[in-house]
């Protein structure tokens, strides 16, 4: 399959115009819209997510990779390979936590550009096209890149994110922290959250985290929304809290 997965939104014809490139270019290979309101202009965060996200993913799937802010700069274009499965996109970090997860990776850059491609829309004119190239297995020119020559910023950053990074249609807050323990309490802004399994282990109305299907620690509020109970919006700090001096 080839999996969508971009911050363009459904309004306005980015999503569409690039999928129908995939569509066009490899129209016997099923395409998924894995996500399209992916971290706003935010690599960081979406490199957790995405990250997460691999459960869905299986050897020789093709992963269209689309947040880029930096789109027409000297950013390169990308693909890695991470255990049989192939991402394309932009080298902003966007890939960052899927390579240091993955036990066989590789990154190469990517050296095909159509005539006229635009300056702006590099997901059309590139990644989209790379990768249905990748899925049909239709050669292009990469060149290899080394792991010193990754973006650099990206490199600095944890292993895991104690902040929000994804707000979903309920309020419901992701956090870049892997699955915390039920009897982790964590603090957001000023709030302890207690853990349970799931929404009805708790009273309506009352906040809680818990791992969420793609194993990372979550929190919500049974029937409410947790983005207003906690003000909270993506890059809001999570800590753990300690019971012995309140402190983070």
């Amino acid at each position: 399959m080839i999996f969508i997965f971009s911050d363009f939104g459904i309004n306005g014809p980015y999503s569409g115009s690039m999928r129908s490139v995939v569509m066009r270019m490899a129209p016997a290979v099923p395409v998924c819209d894995l996500m399209v309101d992916a971290p706003d202009r935010n690599p960081k965060a979406a490199s957790y997510l995405l990250a997460a996200l691999c459960c869905e993913f299986k050897p020789d799937d093709v992963v269209l990779a689309v947040v880029d802010p930096g789109v027409g700069s000297t950013r390169k274009g990308v693909v890695v390979q991470s255990d049989g499965v192939s991402f394309v996109g932009p080298d902003n970090g966007l890939f960052e936590i899927i390579m240091r997860r993955g036990k066989d990776v590789s990154m190469r850059t990517i050296d095909w550009t159509p005539d006229d491609p635009s300056a702006s829309f590099h997901g059309r004119d590139i990644f989209a096209p790379v990768a249905a190239m990748i899925a049909t297995n239709t050669s292009f020119g990469t060149s290899p890149m080394a792991a010193k020559d990754r973006n650099i910023t990206a490199q600095g950053w944890p292993d895991e994110l104690a902040e929000v990074i994804y707000v979903d249609t309920y309020g419901n807050l992701m956090t870049g922290l892997l699955a915390q323990k039920m009897s982790d309490q964590l603090l957001l802004n000023n709030q302890v959250i207690f853990g349970a399994r799931t929404f009805s282990d708790v009273n309506l109305g009352e906040g809680f985290h818990y791992r969420n299907s793609i194993d990372l620690c979550e929190i919500a509020v049974n029937c409410g929304r947790a983005d207003q109970q906690f003000d909270a919006v993506i890059g809001t700090t999570v800590a753990k809290h300690r019971l012995d001096d309140n402190n983070l």
